[in-house]
């Protein structure tokens, strides 16, 4: 499915996620972000924090499958994202690192303003024509 809020609409995704936007009072955003915000990706795990461009994630309904269109984005609740990785150097280099049950940080510079976890691979591991 396409989405209207990805710089490349007809790139396909390499996983889904569920994310949790988090609170001012947790070091999340002052100004709550809309779908198709760019944030950099970042491995939980990894201390200290580095952090790897990547598309937009697309928050979507997991019901419908549409992306979400209400602004802003709900803070501290758990939503589903689609998300692709534009660059082939970076699909390789993130592959083996990525599965299900893969925890992960969106930040801004480095601050963290989100924290997730990869459900599902879609396209990472597949060759892209």
């Amino acid at each position: 499915m396409t989405s209207p809020y990805r710089l490349y609409p007809d790139h396909p995704d390499d996983f889904e996620a569920r994310v949790r936007l988090l609170r001012p009072d947790e070091g999340g955003r002052q100004l709550l972000p809309c779908n198709g915000i760019r944030w950099d990706f970042g491995y939980a795990q990894d201390r200290p924090l580095i952090s790897y461009m990547w598309l937009h994630p697309d928050f979507y309904d997991p019901e419908t499958g549409n992306s979400l269109q209400e602004l802003p984005l709900p803070v501290d609740k758990w939503l589903h994202a689609r998300v692709a990785i534009l660059l082939a150097a970076a699909r390789s280099f993130h592959r083996p690192k990525l599965w299900p049950g893969t925890s992960f940080h969106y930040c801004e510079g480095s601050r963290i303003v989100a924290e997730g976890t990869v459900t599902r691979l879609t396209g990472l591991g597949q060759p892209r024509p």
